[in-house]
């Protein structure tokens, strides 16, 4: 029964009971210790207790707890002081807990755990759960960033794609630039535009943001454990809070002041290294004609008739499309088309984003012209590639073509297989016609009075003269044919003459995004108009190349190593420029622009 007895009397207590609870400082940081000071009026100690003890919880931990009595003094509540009823100083003894604990890694506003008191052998809590709002300390980044790959684990060719994400706290500032977004010399890269990327409050903690977009989509050229680098970043955060001490002068006097100030300095982030494991494509199942996709692709190929006449043509339409290899899709091989004329075919590839995925289409015409009438089978096309998804080689097959070649009309099989008239054999015989007399059966011969003063063509001096100076004119106009015929038919010269014409054109569009401010648009008609004029003068597909691989093709045409230096170190800063979160000035833009014309104008003699 005097148990019973006490046990209430010590719940009456703790429920009149004014504890209180405080910090030991304004600002808490992620990783340091910080103090929580429990004062508990010594009145309101139940008698029959044990010590208090705190449940840390969410990453906290109690490094250790202290007690202390003290008394205190409360300030006096100003109204009372006026009105003389507040002047007995309120004062009390108390027994202050601190309990020391150290911050986890983590920001925000994180609950830390509660206080507990044993009474009479029963557990009681003197707080509720204490919410703490933990921040970076002024010496730690302000900004986080991050790079998670889809998988870490894929086959050789087979496409991945990069999140970037960006994650910054309190004291950043801004003026955020990238200073190394390289991906490497490994992979294939498609890179995405982060002009729309949009930062968003992080939950339970207002003062911090976070974003993340799609960054890249990558393929990698080689089989072993490759590494994406790290990207580097520079940004401006507020600096740690320092005493600053000055001394002033007033009236004959000196005297001196502490203050406390924060600078803004510039800092750097970076990004941790990517690890991606690349297994070898299987020997086990693959076909002869493997294409060298890796991916989930489809094919076709048909042509647009199989009956048709000599001088006509048929089209085959190829179409490929698949998520392998982004922007790059090798050609299927060809069967042999010697019974028909054929010009160069007519390429186009184009890439999308489908999904989280970048799916590359390539469509190719083959414009054929048979050389002469009769039935002819074209064999089948075949085009395999490998499906990581399910671990095998796929094949697709078109074909074959049965082709009926007709008669065409004269003027058109001439074109073929019509040989030239020989005219040194004389004229060509001409039909006999009845002659009709008029009048009679016999008319008269008339002598001509006089002699005809003129003589055949042939026997002037003049008409050889004029005949020898047409030959030579003759020859170079035929040449000129001819150069000009064979120049058509090679699709390499006919694209490097055009060259520089597009050039222009690419570089207008240059200009014309410079004048709007997208920067973005800039960027984007450098690194394509630089990359398609190297395409253009070598007739060899840049695009979809690796660094690696351009520098060894230059290499291989005898371009000098500061060339093909300056070509990659453009190149490099137009994507890092493109893709960055941030723009440089216009004046960098306008200097930019005009050093990528000047390097372009030293490449016309590339061969």
């Amino acid at each position: 029964m005097k148990k019973l007895t006490l046990a209430c009397m010590a719940l009456t207590a703790m429920a009149f009971a004014r504890p209180s609870l405080q910090f030991d400082r304004d600002r808490i940081e992620a990783g340091n210790t910080f103090g929580i000071q429990l004062v508990f009026p010594l009145q309101d100690l139940p008698d029959n207790r044990s010590d208090l003890h705190f449940e840390a919880q969410n990453g906290f931990n109690l490094v250790k707890l202290d007690s202390a009595d003290q008394v205190m003094r409360p300030e006096m509540d100003p109204f009372e002081s006026f009105f003389g009823g507040g002047g007995r100083a309120r004062s009390y003894k108390a027994r202050v807990y601190t309990f020391t604990l150290k911050a986890p890694k983590k920001t925000g506003r994180i609950s830390a755990g509660g206080i507990f008191m044993n009474i009479d052998g029963q557990k009681h809590g003197i707080t509720g759960d204490i919410p703490v709002n933990i921040q970076r300390a002024f010496t730690d980044d302000a900004l986080a960033v991050s790079l998670t790959p889809s998988k870490k684990s894929v086959y050789e060719g087979e496409q991945f794609s990069v999140t970037l994400g960006f994650h910054t706290y309190e004291h950043f500032q801004g003026n955020l630039q990238a200073t190394d977004m390289s991906t490497g010399n490994d992979f294939i890269v498609h890179r995405s535009d982060l002009a729309n990327m949009k930062f968003e409050p992080v939950e339970n903690a207002r003062r911090e943001l976070q974003a993340s977009a799609k960054f890249a989509w990558l393929s990698p050229t080689k089989s072993g454990n490759l590494q994406i680098p790290a990207f580097k970043f520079k940004y401006t955060k507020l600096g740690e809070p320092k005493v600053v001490e000055e001394k002033k002068q007033m009236g004959g006097m000196s005297f001196s002041s502490r203050s406390v100030k924060q600078e803004s300095i510039e800092a750097e982030a970076t990004s941790p290294t990517v690890n991606i494991t690349v297994k070898p494509l299987p020997t086990e199942g693959k076909p002869e004609n493997f294409s060298g996709m890796v991916g989930n692709y489809s094919f076709s190929a048909d042509f647009d008739r199989t009956n048709l006449k000599v001088g006509e043509a048929m089209t085959l339409s190829i179409n490929i499309k698949g998520d392998g290899l982004p922007g790059s899709i090798t050609d299927p091989k060809l069967p042999d088309f010697s019974d028909f004329r054929s010009v160069p075919p007519e390429n186009d590839i184009s890439k999308k984003i489908v999904g989280n995925k970048v799916v590359t289409s390539k469509s190719i015409k083959v414009f054929l012209y048979p050389k002469k009438k009769g039935e002819f089978t074209i064999p089948e096309i075949k085009y395999s590639w490998f499906n990581p998804s399910k671990k095998k080689y796929e094949t697709a097959v078109a074909g074959p073509w049965n082709i009926e070649v007709e008669k065409g009309d004269a003027s058109a099989e001439a074109m073929f297989q019509a040989p030239v008239a020989n005219v040194s054999n004389g004229p060509a015989p001409v039909q006999k016609k009845e002659i009709e007399a008029l009048g009679s059966d016999i008319r008269f011969i008339h002598k001509i009075s006089g002699t005809a003063s003129s003589q055949a063509p042939y026997k002037n001096v003049l008409y050889w003269i004029l005949f020898a100076a047409a030959l030579p004119f003759y020859f170079i106009v035929t040449l000129a044919i001819k150069r000009k015929r064979k120049l058509s038919s090679n699709q390499a010269l006919v694209r490097k003459g055009k060259a520089s014409k597009q050039l222009k054109t690419r570089f207008a569009n240059a200009n014309a995004a410079l004048q709007k401010g997208d920067a973005k648009a800039l960027y984007a008609a450098l690194e394509n108009g630089l990359v398609d004029y190297l395409s253009d003068l070598t007739n060899a597909e840049f695009r979809g190349m690796t660094r690696p691989q351009m520098k060894q093709e230059l290499e291989s045409r005898g371009v000098s190593a500061e060339t093909i230096s300056a070509i990659d170190s453009w190149l490099e800063k137009c994507a890092f420029a493109r893709f960055a979160p941030v723009s440089p000035s216009a004046e960098e833009q306008k200097k930019m622009l005009a050093d990528v014309e000047k390097l372009c104008e030293s490449l016309n003699g590339l061969k």
